[in-house]
């Protein structure tokens, strides 16, 4: 790769700075476009800023977003100075401009640690500029099936970025047959996380994404299942089977609103870890935070008890107070992330409104036959769901959906802007939970800031 010119990388530098203040003052993001106009400036940019940095890329089909969060502030409470992507930009320029907009005018990085966020796609692309330490693979499902054509053409774009990042320690997810396999035939360290048969028996397996092996084509079967696909597998034909994970987690001893309690075995010793953040998936995400931190080099100690006090991302279980009543946000943007939304907002013992809104954009994907799969029955048959807001450009699909799933007209409503709906959340009694997927994430969540004050998805 070309070695970057010094006097092309302050320009660029100082022109993605220019071009993100001029945007973010004029009320937008500037999330990709500071980055393109860098890299036509120079295109060696991302090799100049990313220089002596230890950098943690995050990718995978669910879970990118608040692993990437636990990791930064397991970092950040270990004393370590660390650049997080928290826009969400995870597409090559957008990540571009968020390593070159914490630069100095010179280019030179700020920090000596960065946790970024990856699209499954980037990957490849980025990764020969940033020579990344770790590379994290959460999980595969289907996502997008209009973009990647599938998740065995996901698993086959990273493994592309895996193969050219040969000095990165991969942490890959033992319970995912798809992730796992990453492991085959690469020079890379790894680092396993994952839960024991212990903690199985979560949900309904689905073997679906999972298909047949991808090393040899073989069946698999299981010893015991966590939800979707993940769980013990082992394969019949080339016995490839589930790693005894580093970071696993041995029992869920309390779920709450509020967060988990786990128990937990990291190299061999046994500890109590508190989580402070809802939900199976997310306990997933905090064992993939811990063994990212070993993976650094790093005590491992330090990502446990950040664990404590970890926030959530925007839009991935945050909390709105609306008039004194609670909205908590969930994105949803594929079968096997909504069914485990669903079985959390089903979960708990109190009446509620559920609001659901569906896009079909380039940033979502334009297939949305995706809600066929997904098990809104679960949801629809919840006797504590009492009412239904729908709302998004494909809110007559997902209205029709929700009746085929068992929700009569009188408990569901069509609206058409979020403005609107926000009004109506405000007349509610309930407390609510916002089901949105990605860009009808982003303008929900614009119109409730509005109301309730909450940081703009940047900052």
């Amino acid at each position: 790769m070309k070695k970057p010119n010094p006097v092309l990388t302050t320009l660029s530098a100082a022109s993605c700075k220019l071009t993100r203040f001029v945007l973010r003052k004029t009320g937008r993001g500037g999330t990709a476009i500071p980055g393109i106009v860098a890299m036509k400036i120079s295109p060696s940019i991302l090799s100049a800023v990313s220089q002596g940095m230890e950098i943690v890329v995050v990718t995978g089909t669910n879970g990118k977003t608040t692993t990437c969060s636990m990791i930064e502030h397991a970092l950040t409470e270990a004393g370590c100075d660390c650049l997080l992507n928290k826009s969400g930009a995870n597409l090559l320029h957008g990540m571009a401009a968020d390593l070159i907009s914490s630069t100095d005018w010179r280019g030179r990085p700020k920090t000596r640690y960065a946790v970024l966020e990856c699209d499954e796609a980037a990957l490849k692309q980025v990764v020969p500029f940033i020579h990344p330490r770790v590379i994290v693979v959460t999980n595969l499902f289907s996502d997008q099936v209009d973009r990647y054509g599938g998740v065995r053409n996901t698993l086959k774009e990273i493994r592309r970025g895996v193969k050219r990042s040969p000095d990165s320690v991969l942490v890959l997810n033992a319970e995912d047959p798809l992730s796992s396999s990453l492991a085959c035939k690469v020079p890379n360290k790894t680092v396993w996380y994952g839960m024991d048969a212990s903690v199985g028996e979560q949900g309904n397996i689905d073997l679906t994404d999972a298909g047949t092996c991808p090393v040899c084509g073989g069946e698999y079967e299981y010893d015991y299942h966590v939800y979707s696909h993940l769980g013990g597998f082992r394969c019949k034909k080339c016995g490839r089977k589930r790693q005894d994970p580093d970071v696993a987690v041995l029992s869920i001893d309390e779920k709450t609103a509020d967060g988990s309690t786990v128990h937990m075995r990291i190299d061999g010793a046994e500890q109590q870890v508190r989580i402070a953040l809802p939900a199976v998936y997310n306990i997933y995400n905090a064992a993939a935070s811990i063994a990212a931190v070993k993976a650094l080099g790093l005590p491992a100690e330090k990502a446990v008890e950040a664990l404590g006090t970890v926030r959530s991302a925007f839009g991935r279980l945050e909390t709105f107070d609306l008039n004194g009543r609670r909205l908590q946000m969930i994105l949803v943007k594929n079968p096997a992330g909504c069914n485990q939304a669903f079985s959390y907002v089903t979960g708990f013992d109190e009446d509620y409104t559920a609001v659901l809104c569906l896009n079909n954009r380039t940033g979502d994907g334009h297939d949305i036959s995706w809600i066929e799969s997904a098990d809104y029955e679960k949801l629809c048959a919840d006797p504590h769901l009492k009412k239904i807001y729908v709302c998004g450009d494909c809110a007559q699909e997902l209205f029709e959906r929700l009746k085929k799933a068992g929700a009569g007209p009188d408990r569901m409503e069509i609206v058409t802007d979020y403005r609107s709906l926000v009004s109506l959340l405000k007349q509610e009694t309930m407390p609510a939970f916002l089901l949105p997927n990605y860009t009808s994430m982003m303008e929900l969540r614009q119109a409730l800031n509005a109301e309730t004050g909450n940081k703009e998805f940047w900052e």
